[in-house]
């Protein structure tokens, strides 16, 4: 199964939390693992923003970043924010912003979209919503 793992879900596999036994499941049954352009910088902001709130300390918050850069982004296929997905996530927000969809949710469905066959594997409602109803298969996990 090709799966596109929206930030929502990637961050369960390097920070325990409801829904991480799932996504690793998920991905060690394997089949091509996808992510987006801005997954890194998505990834890094959730991490830290753990930090702020309390949930990791600085030192904790490190081990996540280094094992998402070193180990898993390399193996990963990465999506750019070409001209036609920038075009497509605008349309996505034109279409979907009413219900929920967020600039950098309707960037990850844009590139998810562009991965044809793909399952998106995520842990955002709004955006599941989304993605359903442009004829994506969603996995909500936790």
């Amino acid at each position: 199964m090709a799966l596109f793992l929206d930030t929502s879900a990637l961050v369960k596999l390097f920070d325990p939390e409801p829904g991480s036994e799932e996504v690793a499941e998920l991905v060690r049954a394997g089949g091509r693992v996808t992510v987006g352009a801005l997954t890194p910088h998505e990834f890094t902001s959730a991490i830290r923003r753990k930090t702020r709130e309390g949930r990791l300390s600085v030192a904790q918050a490190d081990r996540p970043r280094e094992q998402f850069r070193s180990a898993f982004l390399p193996g990963a296929d990465v999506v750019g924010l070409d001209g036609p997905v920038s075009q497509r996530a605008l349309e996505l927000l034109d279409t979907h912003s009413d219900k929920g969809l967020r600039v950098l949710d309707a960037v990850q469905l844009a590139c998810c979209l562009s991965v044809p066959g793909s399952t998106l594997v995520l842990g955002d409602r709004d955006l599941a919503r989304a993605a359903e109803s442009e004829g994506v298969t969603t996995r909500l996990v936790g």
